[in-house]
């Protein structure tokens, strides 16, 4: 009677009078698209079946549906939470025959139909995104052990990729560049803003050896080359070995902490708006050089706001003083046993949740 019924729709069968000959069915005949599975059955009852189900890949994607006596919702229900997709009653009624099973089978087959859809689509973005944190690699320094500098840091993006950028760059005449931008938001919009970054800015310091003017011609672009919700917090820096001294300018970016030998941390604040948001001749533009004299074994560590942002369970944030406090009783060790405390620090105080891309960058002169 089902089978006459529902091939008026379309629809083939392949039949088996109980699980075991429903599991050869399946590995006989691979396009089945939707099971009707009577739960009480010889040799192996519908039960099993389902069981057997959930550990076979080709067998677990395809809808199952359920039919019981009327009075048996027990077992319909240990079916669903099996994971059969829906049921019906026996005695079947006419208009359950004739219109509520065709319809329980089409949106069972539709269903199954988007899913796989959806798997497909979602594999894409995994690779999308696979392809997208092995070419943000691309974005990290290459180097950070120099003549006159040792550098280490610390990346974790939210997500496979993000908007924090940072870099070491050997200017000529011993002299370092030291870059860190972090755009807003995260995820793939935000890394591809801070590609354009990475290409910009450290030829803009190249050529103009000034922090601020590399700002300003970085606002520029980013003007023009982004969408208007798009801006980017920005820490520019010059160590001249020769002088002593770090020049730096900063863009909307949390301060940089100065680490003086024997003093405590120095907050780098600069009262300066974003970048990406003011044209380059609006007064409230005002990006400046400023330049801090260096003693050889002082440092910077520099950060974006992912990391002293970064909660708790209880909602509490790392916070800037805790970060201080933390680099002063790490004072007088390297940078890159530093970072690694540090990592484990904030795994301790967040518990692995990290809401934001978070960068953390410390340079000994």
């Amino acid at each position: 009677m089902l089978r006459l019924n529902l091939e008026q729709h379309g629809y083939e069968f392949a039949f088996a009078s109980n699980g075991q000959e429903a599991i050869q069915a399946l590995s006989d005949k691979q396009s089945i698209d939707l099971i009707l599975l009577d739960l009480m059955m010889p040799v192996m009852d519908g039960f099993s079946f389902l069981d057997w189900r959930k550990s076979n890949p080709h067998a677990s994607d395809i809808p199952v549906i359920v039919n019981s006596s009327l009075d048996d919702f027990e077992s319909i229900a240990s079916a669903l939470e099996m994971g059969a997709y829906d049921y019906f009653q026996k005695p079947l009624s006419k208009e359950t025959l004739g219109v509520v099973l065709p319809l329980k089978i089409r949106n069972a087959i539709t269903s199954r139909t988007l899913l796989a859809e959806t798997r497909r689509q979602n594999a894409i973005l995994q690779q999308e995104m696979r392809m997208a944190a092995r070419y943000q690699k691309f974005l990290l320094p290459g180097k950070t052990a120099f003549p006159e500098a040792q550098a280490a840091y610390l990346f974790q993006p939210c997500s496979a990729v993000g908007g924090d950028y940072f870099d070491f760059i050997e200017l000529g005449e011993g002299k370092i560049a030291l870059i860190l931008a972090d755009v807003s938001g995260h995820g793939l919009v935000s890394a591809m803003t801070a590609t354009i970054i990475k290409a910009l800015l450290p030829g803009y310091l190249q050529k103009s050896e000034s922090p601020s003017t590399a700002l300003y011609a970085l606002n520029d672009d980013l003007l023009r080359l982004t969408q208007e919700d798009a801006f980017a917090t920005a820490f520019a820096a010059i160590y001249d070995p020769r002088s002593a001294t770090l020049t730096w300018s900063a863009g909307g970016h949390p301060p940089p902490l100065f680490l003086p030998l024997g003093n405590k941390p120095k907050r780098l604040v600069s009262n300066t708006p974003f970048l990406g948001v003011f044209k380059n001749d609006d007064p409230f533009l005002n990006y400046t050089d400023n330049v801090l004299p260096i003693k050889s074994g002082e440092a910077i560590a520099f950060y974006t706001d992912g990391l002293i942002d970064a909660p708790n369970p209880q909602g509490k944030r790392f916070g800037l003083s805790r970060l201080e406090t933390f680099l002063e009783e790490m004072r007088g060790e390297q940078p890159q046993k530093i970072c690694d405390l540090l990592w484990e620090h904030l795994q301790d105080f967040t518990q692995g949740f990290f809401p934001d891309d978070l960068a953390f960058i410390l340079i000994k002169l």
